[in-house]
């Protein structure tokens, strides 16, 4: 028997906080699918309004698998595995989850400059290992007083610049899409070229999403253009950061670490140059993945589906705001 009630697809494992409100939905019926591959979601994809989405690839043919879809709603702010065109072109609504990861990237970046910046790394080992006495080989420095270079002045680039600007840092902010005055108001110096002020640089950190624009922004010119020994982070998208660049500057000397919590080709293989250096302190693409972060992404994920069956989603959260006008002048 026919049902009014809209579909929803949960790929993958959404915090409770967020099930929740869909089980509070009496016109919606959902399924939790954990075998996100494409022959299987092409299957389930029939009959689909709304599909919430974390880490598997919506693709073309299952956007128009689902023939009445109505929003894809992204687990956070990155939309890389989404075909963005294929969306627009159906009608579908492409939302993400920007209250979601904004303060726990934020956080993650600040701790791979002070870890850096504190040799974390060269001295637990010490203690553990008893080389007490070797611990003046190595030499830590202050942030107090040092530049930093923030790229990208988001959600989380912004947090980036208060967190920085509380340790004393003096903060330079790029962002060709803020204003000046928003990015003074931010606490930072607003740059007009980035390029043109690494040499002033003892650390850099990237916070853009990956596109043509920024893909290889920081690349061996760059890197050589910084102090020597300055920090370099990326928590924001693989590529945007040359990898093979960055290991030649650690091993060249000339920058003296890096925290990285994304690659190119994620999980990176098992010979990546980067586990051979430990001045390249690594996490795995979980900067965005604290407890918080989770679940904020959840209710918001859910937040936007049921927002576009309502007809009252915010259309700042949406990516492919041309299907908004569309509809408008429908």
């Amino acid at each position: 028997m026919a049902s009014n009630r809209k579909k929803v697809l949960v790929l993958g494992t959404l915090h409770p906080d967020g099930m929740a409100l869909l089980e509070g939905r009496d016109d919606v019926e959902f399924e939790v699918i954990e075998d996100i591959s494409e022959e299987n979601l092409l299957r389930h994809a029939p009959g689909t309004h709304g599909i919430a989405v974390r880490v598997a690839r919506i693709t073309r043919s299952i956007i128009e698998a689902a023939g009445c879809l109505e929003v894809v709603s992204r687990h956070g702010v990155g939309y890389d595995s989404v075909d963005v065109a294929a969306c627009t072109d159906n009608g579908v609504r492409l939302a993400i989850a920007p209250r979601s990861n904004a303060p726990s990237v934020a956080e993650q970046a600040m701790m791979f400059l002070l870890a850096l910046a504190k040799q974390v790394a060269v001295y637990d080992p010490l203690v553990r290992r008893g080389d007490w006495d070797k611990r003046f080989r190595t030499q830590a420095i202050d942030l107090d007083g040092r530049t930093l270079l923030v790229v990208g002045l988001g959600r989380i680039g912004s947090r980036v610049v208060r967190r920085a600007r509380a340790f004393d840092m003096r903060v330079l902010g790029y962002d060709p899409y803020v204003a000046p005055d928003a990015i003074r108001a931010m606490g930072a110096e607003p740059v007009a070229d980035y390029r043109a002020v690494l040499g002033d640089v003892d650390a850099l950190t990237v916070h853009c999403p990956r596109n043509d624009e920024t893909l290889g922004m920081i690349g061996a010119a760059e890197l050589a253009a910084l102090r020597p020994g300055a920090l370099v982070v990326n928590c924001a998208r693989g590529g945007l950061v040359d990898e093979a660049a960055l290991v030649a500057a650690i091993r060249s000397g000339h920058i003296a670490g890096a925290g990285v919590d994304v690659f190119d080709v994620e999980p990176p293989a098992a010979d990546h140059p980067f586990f051979q250096e430990p001045r390249i302190l690594m996490t795995p693409h979980s900067a965005g993945a604290s407890l918080e972060s989770l679940k904020r992404a959840a209710v918001q994920t859910v937040e936007n589906i049921l927002a576009t069956f309502d007809g009252t989603l915010d259309p700042a959260v949406v990516v492919n705001k041309a299907v908004l006008q569309r509809t408008e002048a429908s």
